[in-house]
């Protein structure tokens, strides 16, 4: 994992990053404090790229896909930072996504198979717990109790995959077209690995969920981030373009634009956290998310508490008050409470501080976005969790005058033992 924050204003983008990689694999997982996150995307104009979540795509590191995308761009500039994310998607599909077509199809059948396993285990947890003696039944009938809740998760995955937005690529993409390119791939599986279990019902609701899937902006298995930040040459104030991208199916990227935050006028300040955001939404809005998210929950059951003691003590004597208080729409009141919150933590805490970044200075801006990610870093330090921010924090700004500047960079070499780098990075 990681922390990633982008804050700008009219004069600058600030970019921080930490440098801690999580490393999974068949004998746990590694936490290593070496990553390389920011990148400039062009070595001539005040464009940069920055990372999170998974450093690969595919299998291959995106460091050395931007370096290469680098190298082709060139001195090439493009009015807009949007131009500069568009023409490095349209790169990424020109080079055939750094992959070979067996590479993409041995992860495409790894989601199926991994997706599949994970209903059927989450089934069977399910069945143990809400089924009574099925130690006693027949194979047969085990098979349909497991076969029962099976269905019904997946009914669940495909209403969670049809409420999400769908992806601008595969709007197109019809069922007919989807079942020719996988009815084989999920039959097989399905044969080799649970074929008691699946009839064709099963098979055809799970083709469902996939298909449904692959269409929508949910995003299960590896994913990145990538972070445009920067200036098109139109443009005289920053923008970031965040944007999320998973794999790759039928020749297409699976790929959304997150959120655009762009300065002008109207929006003189902006902090832009991404990965693990917590500790920076703390600092911002003055209330933990986490404490946030149970706000209302809470509230209501204490309400609906006090509501049920009120109705026992005037059911009695005064049996019309208790109707009343029996009617009373308690969500209503807690939603109202809610939205106070809310106005609270907008006026005392966002807004100020929205408005300072609004008039900070590029090294005000620096040193904000680097003190922030250390938060971070410190929250984890302290507490029990896994230390899954940390090691150096590496900052840049970019400006539109004087373009892409380090302020903080580690290097895995020492320049004064490597004098050929900065004369080969202008001059290759």
């Amino acid at each position: 994992m990681t922390a990633v924050i982008g804050i700008l204003n009219k004069n600058a983008v600030a970019i921080a990053a930490d440098s801690a990689v999580t490393v999974s694999g068949s004998n746990g997982s590694k936490i290593y404090n070496t990553a390389n996150k920011i990148f400039t995307l062009s070595k001539f104009h005040p464009v940069s790229i920055t990372i999170y979540n998974s450093a690969n795509f595919i299998t291959t590191p995106w460091e050395i896909i931007i370096k290469i995308y680098r190298k082709e761009l060139g001195e090439r500039s493009f009015p807009r930072l949007r131009d500069y994310s568009d023409d490095f998607f349209r790169f990424l599909k020109t080079n055939n996504f750094f992959s070979s077509e067996d590479l993409i199809d041995h992860f495409f059948k790894s989601l199926i198979f991994y997706s599949i396993e994970d209903f059927v285990r989450k089934s069977y947890e399910r069945a143990m717990m809400e089924e009574n003696d099925l130690i006693l039944l027949s194979k047969e009938k085990r098979l349909q109790v497991f076969r029962k809740h099976l269905i019904n998760l997946i009914d669940l995955e495909i209403e969670k995959t049809q409420n999400v937005e769908q992806l601008e690529d595969f709007k197109t993409l019809t069922k007919k077209e989807f079942n020719s390119l996988t009815k084989k791939d999920i039959n097989d599986i399905f044969e080799q690995n649970y074929k008691e279990l699946a009839n064709k019902d099963l098979r055809d609701k799970y083709s469902t969920f996939l298909y449904n899937y692959i269409k929508s902006k949910l995003f299960y298995g590896p994913w990145s981030g990538l972070i445009f930040a920067g200036y098109g040459d139109d443009e005289i104030y920053p923008t970031t373009i965040s944007t999320k991208i998973a794999s790759v199916f039928d020749k297409k990227i699976r790929f959304y634009t997150d959120v655009v935050e762009t300065i002008n006028n109207n929006n003189t300040g902006s902090i832009m956290p991404f990965a693990q955001r917590d500790v920076i939404d703390t600092l911002i809005t003055g209330i933990s998310p986490d404490i946030n998210a149970t706000l209302f929950g809470t509230f209501n059951n204490i309400l609906n508490g006090y509501n049920e003691y009120l109705i026992k003590l005037t059911t009695k004597d005064n049996p019309e008050l208790a109707a009343k208080l029996s009617r009373l729409d308690i969500d209503k009141v807690c939603e109202e409470f809610v939205e106070e919150i809310d106005k609270i933590k907008k006026i005392k805490h966002i807004e100020p501080t929205v408005n300072t970044v609004s008039i900070l200075s590029k090294e005000d801006l620096a040193e904000m976005a680097e003190s922030l990610i250390y938060l971070t870093y410190l929250k984890r330090r302290i507490s029990s969790h896994e230390e899954s921010v940390g090691g150096p924090v590496d900052v840049a700004i970019i400006s539109k005058g004087d373009g892409f500047i380090w302020i903080k960079r580690k290097h895995y070499f020492e320049e004064k033992y490597n004098p050929q780098f900065n004369y080969k990075y202008f001059n290759s």
